[in-house]
């Protein structure tokens, strides 16, 4: 199985912001307080730390599942769980952020009970018959799942 859902308005975001960040440091570097020690180092660091979320903000908002495991990006993380520690997953109409915008988002539930909520992978209530995104994704991976368990009790 390979599995991906992405999102890509949070990738074209959050990378095109970093991108314009370090887009505006680049002349403070090369310009007259370039040879400036202080002003060298701190914004090859800002430049450097802009890159870094830039590229990581172009690989957010993503999950992937293969036949070993599980994988959720997030701008500042990518954790991973092999399928035999994931009971479930779940989906539900939740506040996001600080907007407080009600989202559908995708839960992960462990063999212990406990649920990590994916804010970054969430869409808005489907209207009508017609499912989420997310439900769509919690459909399939428990449809792997399920098939995994099985073969497992089977063996």
């Amino acid at each position: 199985m390979h599995y991906r859902l992405t999102f890509l308005i949070p990738k074209v975001f959050g990378a095109g912001f970093f991108c314009f960040i370090v887009a505006v440091e680049i002349p403070y570097y090369f310009g007259r307080t370039g040879s400036q020690p202080g002003w060298v180092i701190s914004t090859s660091v800002f430049i450097a730390v802009g890159g870094w979320l830039a590229v990581r903000a172009s690989r957010m908002a993503t999950l992937l599942a293969d036949d070993e495991k599980v994988t959720v990006r997030n701008i500042f993380r990518t954790r991973s769980w092999p399928w035999h520690h994931i009971d479930g997953f779940v989906v539900e109409t939740r506040v996001v952020g600080r907007t407080f915008f009600r989202r559908r988002v995708l839960g992960l539930r462990l063999n212990d009970g406990n649920v990590r909520w994916f804010e970054e992978l969430n869409c808005r209530p489907s209207r009508g018959a017609r499912r989420s995104r997310v439900d769509d994704a919690a459909a399939v991976l428990n449809g792997h799942l399920s098939g995994l368990h099985k073969a497992s009790s089977d063996a």
